[in-house]
């Protein structure tokens, strides 16, 4: 029955139904036949192939990618793949050095080809993308293709308050599609597995483990992500002059959860009490916070205790790391907490709000505060710092190396 099934049908099938559809004996079976040659590992880099949107994705994608690349699974071929709204997935014309393709290189960019035993890793996070092709992938389910796909948290899902609208209904069509038609789906902390078995059951009714679900967590070696080079006259200035004082350093997109106005309201009270430590804040301009960006771009104090870099390269971001006298995570939810990690590697304190995600990632190697009491605890913390020996933090948390081999043994010893 399975081979006169459509897509679109599916779509329109209870979620159960479409699933057992696509995952029956005869997919499962076909995966299994060995492949002629070198099984291919189609890893999708849609997002970032466009742009480069300087966030803890294109990080994470960059540092997983150029692993994967340099020590590919035993017996897989990795070959970059994209996909974009009109057009499926084609091979992607990119290298080590670059990972962005002009329109022309697009363009002329060829279909992929599956055979069984092939493994697509959904690596880049492409949620508006991969519902548009469920033609294609339900072909690859038929010839015998695995579908893995890393999901970095349910945050509009769970939290939709703090999104678009439009967000909310993207990542529900994305789950769905993950739960028709993904074998693995790879989770970048135990947090988010947890999140996600639970809404499996709550939405689809779903045991845990269907799909099957495991947890890869990411690497804190920035230099090991390709990283993005060069800084504007003004940053560099800006640069000189805070490395001549203390400072804390937050990093993140400018969003509603992760705690920006709670921290600058904080850092006001004790500026008002005649503390000299500086805030500097490192991420773009996120959504629903203008209020908070003009006024942090307005700020009595821009450019003398408060410093907002808006397009921060990572060798900028290097550099505010090594010379940050602690580093401040006020998120309210997250899927990892990449900078957490960052920071340990590069030998800082770190204060981060009581969440489970920054415990899960930081242990006891990190000083937590609890909600509605940042000004309290800051004070307490720039009077007396921990005593913190950068040689004890450095082998805390993964190598990008380390986190991308354990996903590699993942999905193959599958």
């Amino acid at each position: 029955m399975m081979h006169r099934v459509s897509a679109y049908l599916l779509a329109r099938l209870p979620v159960a139904v479409g699933r057992t559809l696509v995952h029956g004996n005869d997919i499962a079976s076909a995966s299994q036949k060995p492949a002629d040659g070198s099984r291919q590992l189609l890893v999708d880099i849609s997002e970032i192939i466009t742009r480069d949107a300087s966030s803890g994705i294109q990080r994470v994608v960059r540092g997983m990618l150029l692993q994967l690349l340099t020590e590919s699974p035993a017996g897989y071929q990795v070959k970059p793949v994209f996909a974009e709204r009109h057009q499926g997935y084609r091979y992607a014309p990119v290298n080590t050095a670059c990972l962005q393709a002009d329109d022309a290189q697009r363009a002329s960019a060829q279909q992929a080809i599956v055979r069984p035993g092939d493994i697509f890793l959904g690596l880049d996070l492409a949620a508006h993308l991969l519902p548009r092709h469920q033609g294609q992938l339900l072909h690859w389910k038929r010839s015998g293709v695995r579908i893995c796909v890393l999901v970095y948290d349910l945050l509009p899902l769970l939290h939709p308050h703090w999104f678009k609208p439009v967000r909310y209904k993207t990542f529900s069509k994305w789950l769905k599609t993950l739960v028709i038609y993904a074998d693995d789906l790879l989770c970048i902390s135990e947090t988010v597995r947890g999140e996600l078995c639970h809404m499996l059951a709550s939405r689809y009714g779903l045991p845990c483990g269907v799909p099957r679900l495991h947890t890869i967590p990411l690497g804190a070696d920035l230099e090991a992500t390709m990283p993005s080079s060069g800084c504007t006259k003004e940053e560099r200035n800006m640069l000189e002059h805070l490395l001549n004082r203390e400072f804390v350093l937050m990093v993140g997109t400018v969003e509603p959860r992760k705690g920006y106005a709670e921290a600058l309201g904080a850092f006001e009270q004790l500026w008002s009490g005649g503390e000299q430590t500086a805030l500097v804040i490192v991420g773009k301009p996120g959504w629903k916070t203008e209020a908070l960006q003009e006024g942090l771009r307005s700020h009595a104090e821009r450019h003398g205790r408060l410093y907002w870099f808006e397009q921060a390269t990572d060798e900028l971001l290097q550099d505010l790391y090594k010379g940050a006298k602690w580093v401040l995570l006020a998120s309210e939810a997250e899927g990892f907490g990449l900078p957490l990690v960052e920071a340990l590697r590069h030998g800082k304190a770190v204060m981060a709000r009581d969440i489970p995600v920054y415990r899960e990632a930081g242990g006891e190697n990190v000083v937590y505060f609890e909600h509605g009491l940042l000004a309290e605890s800051m004070k307490r913390f720039l009077t007396a710092p921990p005593s913190v020996k950068p040689e004890d933090l450095v082998d805390v948390c993964l190598t990008w190396h380390e986190s991308a081999r354990q996903l590699s043994n993942c999905i193959v010893t599958l």
